[in-house]
């Protein structure tokens, strides 16, 4: 139970990360932590004042929430004592990033039928307007559950905006997530800077447009595609492979139709192309941002279409398969040798991480899954990896990755933890501020 001193260190930390004053915030932290109070609570006081500080006319995206999410989401995977590691890598993440001097005024919600709301949000995005489309979806969220509508039209706005790589669906996602994690109590501000971006950001319908002019010549029924309920097969998953790596956009968007055509189940289809993101990413140049993005990209896809039930939903799986192009077959793994026992070929996995050997990390994580060694273990010995990293772009693309490789690991494929693990040992390495936490917490 908290003491009486964690209600005034949760007011300390919103203060500190809404001035954009990292030590003060972590401080603050710690105090709350050691008062008893809830590493998620921690955590929801740090992204409401980052939400409530979003600057609108900062162009980059709102990280912090998409970091935010990624620690609510991963905190039940972590052991106990990382937890509370965890939700202070998140609040020095959201305390340092840019934000506007003054909390944004509550925005006018509107009320009225949903279904009309919903239409006035998506004309009010394509359109620009900012203040009718925040007016419009913060009035249809509820800020006591889920309401599914207001999910649907946030992320079918988002799906026709490819700008940045298709972050705009990512921020969507996890800022949904976000709120959805901490039970949609104020829902409204968390995702207001989705909504933000999405409208006043940078602009890129493009593919949207080419994908909706390859299902116009092909005379596509949606409603009928997305129905399809088959497993994908070898001969499938091949033809579909194949499509991936055509130069033409056109040709890939045929891939995913003729997919979906032969009864595919759009699910299905989003897992091989979960796979195939996650092959690319662990063969990928530690530089090359790409993948990670097209991996990401894919993950924030797949919420979709297991979370919507309209047809539309089919858009993100379209884009998914734009995003994940390569042009060329990646080259293999070098082999390593496989330990006799579980315990040591865990080490081994260990030692490549913090040894910098991403090869031979994300080649052992393979051998270690195909072998059928405990995958509970292995997921919990990376991510508290993935905690520790030192502050900066490298601790924000760790969490995020966590976050999204154990998710995508769900579908049974290698690929994802053997990325994360590549993504780790390519990473630096300083795990002094991670310790030096640990014992602030135990003082």
């Amino acid at each position: 139970m908290a003491s009486a001193a964690g209600p005034k260190a949760l007011l300390d930390v919103a203060s500190a990360v809404g001035g954009s004053r990292a030590d003060v915030a972590v401080t603050s932290a710690v105090a709350a932590l050691k008062a008893g109070v809830a590493p998620l609570d921690v955590l929801r006081a740090a992204v409401r004042a980052y939400a409530l500080h979003y600057d609108v006319t900062d162009p980059a995206p709102p990280h912090g929430l998409v970091v935010g999410a990624a620690v609510a989401n991963l905190l039940d995977a972590l052991p106990v004592p990382t937890r509370r590691i965890a939700a202070l890598r998140a609040v020095a993440l959201l305390a340092g990033d840019k934000k506007g001097s003054e909390p944004v005024r509550a925005p006018l919600a509107l009320s009225g039928e949903v279904s009309h709301l919903g239409r006035s949000f998506l004309f009010a995005a394509r359109d620009g307007d900012l203040p009718q489309a925040e007016s419009v979806l913060l009035g249809i969220v509820d800020e006591r559950r889920e309401r599914r509508m207001a999910g649907d039209i946030l992320f079918r706005a988002a799906v026709e905006d490819m700008a940045d790589g298709g972050h705009k669906l990512l921020v969507a996602v996890k800022s949904w997530q976000l709120a959805r994690a901490l039970g949609f109590r104020d829902a409204r501000v968390l995702l207001r800077p989705a909504v933000q971006y999405l409208v006043a950001g940078p602009r890129d319908s493009s593919a949207y447009k080419a994908i909706l002019a390859v299902l116009g010549r092909e005379r596509v029924d949606l409603e009928a595609l997305a129905t399809g309920g088959r497993a994908l097969d070898d001969a499938g998953r091949a033809r579909l492979s194949a499509a991936l790596a055509n130069q033409e956009a056109d040709a890939r968007v045929l891939g995913i139709l003729d997919a979906l055509r032969d009864g595919f189940a759009p699910t299905a289809v989003a897992d091989a192309l979960s796979t195939e993101a996650a092959g690319r990413l662990v063969r990928a140049k530690p530089d090359d941002r790409d993948p990670v993005l097209a991996l990401a990209f894919v993950h924030a896809a797949r919420f979709v279409l297991t979370f919507s039930r309209t047809p539309d939903r089919l858009y993100a799986l379209f884009q998914a398969g734009l995003r994940v192009h390569a042009p060329s077959p990646p080259p293999p793994l070098p082999p390593t040798r496989d330990e006799d026992a579980e315990a040591e070929a865990l080490r081994s996995i260990l030692s490549d991480v913090d040894g910098s050997r991403p090869d031979d990390a994300a080649s052992r994580t393979g051998a270690y899954q195909r072998r059928g060694f405990s995958a509970a273990k292995l997921r919990e010995s990376l991510l508290t990896r993935a905690v520790e990293q030192p502050a900066g772009p490298a601790a924000r693309r760790a969490l995020v990755l966590a976050d999204i490789t154990t998710s995508e690991a769900t579908t049974g494929a290698h690929e994802p933890l053997m990325s994360l693990a590549r993504v780790l040992a390519a990473s630096p390495k300083d795990s002094s501020l991670a310790r030096g936490w640990a014992r602030a917490l135990d003082a």
